[in-house]
């Protein structure tokens, strides 16, 4: 929901959905990205329908991780492919629509947190990433790197 005196979000158009080849993929990058560096991370990836498609769990993560990487990424979907840290600060500027919002999700977690992130391929919404169990930048940079390693984009074009 656009702020007074600010511009509604330009409206997605949906890709093709999103296989679970380019979901495992995607997390796989993720998963090396957060190796390379000695962390961990959980990543849950989600399609144009907020549905989840693949999700996995570093050695080490606790079980609670997956829900919020889902929640993140649902909530990415859910407003057309926002991220999660620009979601972030909606929140900050109307907590009660997100408070409310939340319950319309599948029965599922909607958190809009840094951390997630949609993913384009030619130009239009397939989904989103969320990322989970480190700090937020962390999680979104991993989440970043699987989305280039499938040859999509984080960024509405």
């Amino acid at each position: 929901m656009a702020q007074a005196g600010s511009a509604a979000p330009p409206r997605a158009e949906f890709a093709p959905a999103l296989s679970l080849d380019q979901a495992t993929r995607l997390m796989q990058g993720a998963f090396a990205y957060a190796r390379e560096r000695g962390a961990a991370v959980t990543i849950a990836v989600v399609d144009a329908g907020g549905h989840l498609v693949a999700a996995g769990r570093m050695d080490g993560m606790p079980f609670g991780t997956f829900d919020v990487a889902r929640g993140k990424a649902i909530a990415s979907v859910a407003t057309g492919g926002e991220s999660g840290k620009a979601l972030m600060e909606r929140y900050r500027m109307n907590p009660i629509v997100f408070g409310q919002i939340s319950a319309l999700s599948y029965g599922g977690p909607m958190f809009p947190s840094q951390g997630s992130l949609p993913i384009f391929i030619d130009g239009r919404l397939a989904g989103a990433a969320g990322g989970s169990g480190a700090s937020s930048q962390f999680d979104e940079d991993a989440v970043r790197a699987g989305i280039r390693s499938i040859g999509a984009q984080a960024e509405r074009p």
